[in-house]
């Protein structure tokens, strides 16, 4: 059903061979660097074609499988991403792609991948060759391909307003530079927290357990509670450092520069989360600062272009406490405050709501997936007549 395809190119001097890589999870392939004969040791690519069924052997079992696009013809790759065309009398390669973008998939293959190592784990051509898999009618799989379609369409749609809604919010939290006054943090905290950073497991814990936060619990204005590392119960953690409703966090150091000084407010809460020693816990003074209105400011083009001056650090960017007392938000004053936060509050939880819905849709992809692949849920025949009627 399907044939493998090595359509040898020499590297010659002077031409250039866009390459290609293959995204984890199934996203398909992408392009991945322009070379020349002066910058790669290369002497031999292959050049693929539209439909073409590609995947990384070197990376097979996290899912780094997918069809090549339109928008990549006339590129190329190496031999770690064979490439096969399909018997479209037999099988679709769309329908083939969906088979390969399953988890389950992924969980097989990297049991029976071959290596030294993890890291060097091959899913090599041959045993791909000898994979099987239940194959329906070629109707039925085009069915099955336009229904999945029509759902990645909507995930997709949801995608892009989730991105026109955060582009909203920061179009309004730049629109708070605007106001002239300004407000020193030193004024307007009452103080800064930390906490410890003991070893722990990356894992949600159980009720009975306690977690300190990783630095990836503070998203961009919101905060993720399942980013934790559960410790030991005889771990010693100060009352103190407990994370509660209301706290506004700032990210101190890491290896991006763009996610230091990255804030959140957190709203709910389990009864056992600490922070640790990267994460700080700003406490305005409510009679100069109001809590909700700070995420945002510090959120401004002005106060990243501070926080950037005062980042310490090559690898580990790192911003201190006095630095982060020497930054200068903008001040519409009190009263003013309390308003514009609950505004661009709004638009945060309205991101926040599609977001929600896409990871939903998102969920129920995967399980139709499964169901239709798994001929559980079988599609009508009158879908065909019904599409006829609308194309």
């Amino acid at each position: 059903m399907t044939s493998p395809v090595q359509e040898l190119v020499r590297v010659a001097p002077g031409t250039e061979y866009p390459l290609l890589g293959v995204k984890w999870y199934a996203e398909g392939p992408f392009l991945r660097e322009v070379v020349t004969s002066e910058t790669s040791k290369a002497t031999r690519f292959y050049r693929v074609r539209p439909g073409q069924f590609i995947y990384n052997r070197l990376f097979a079992w996290k899912g780094a499988f997918g069809l090549v696009g339109d928008d990549l013809a006339g590129s190329y790759v190496s031999n770690e991403f064979p490439l096969f065309d399909c018997d479209r009398a037999r099988l679709l390669p769309e329908f083939l792609s969906l088979h390969f973008g399953q988890a389950s998939v992924w969980s097989y293959v990297a049991r029976v991948s071959t290596g030294t190592t993890a890291s060097r784990s091959r899913w090599k051509e041959a045993q791909f060759n000898d994979y099987e898999l239940a194959l329906p009618s070629p109707a039925t799989q085009r069915r099955i391909v336009d229904v999945m379609a029509a759902v990645d369409a909507q995930i997709e749609a949801l995608g892009e307003e989730a991105d026109r809604a955060w582009a909203s919010w920061q179009a309004a939290v730049a629109g708070l530079d605007e106001h002239e006054g300004r407000l020193l943090l030193s004024d307007g905290l009452r103080a800064i927290e930390a906490g410890k950073s003991p070893k722990g497991q990356e894992r949600i814990p159980a009720p009975d357990e306690r977690a300190v936060l990783k630095i990836s619990a503070v998203g961009r204005a919101r905060f993720l509670p399942s980013e934790v590392k559960t410790v030991d119960a005889g771990t010693v953690l100060p009352e103190a450092t407990r994370v509660r409703s209301g706290d506004v966090l700032l990210v101190r150091c890491n290896a991006v520069l763009d996610r230091v000084g990255t804030v959140c407010r957190v709203h709910e809460v389990p009864d056992n989360l600490y922070l640790c020693d990267k994460t700080l816990r700003l406490v305005p003074d409510e009679d100069v600062l109001h809590r909700g209105y700070l995420v945002h400011a510090m959120a401004t083009p002005s106060v990243r272009d501070q926080i950037a001056r005062l980042t310490a650090g090559s690898d580990m960017r790192n911003i201190g406490q006095r630095a982060i007392r020497e930054l200068a938000i903008p001040d519409p004053g009190a009263e003013a405050q309390a308003v514009l936060a609950a505004g661009l509050d709004g638009l945060i939880a309205g991101a926040l709501a599609v977001e929600a819905e896409r990871s939903h849709l998102r969920t129920f992809r995967s399980a139709l997936l499964a169901s239709l692949l798994n001929q559980e849920i079988e599609i009508p025949e009158s879908y065909d007549a019904l599409l006829e009627e609308v194309s």
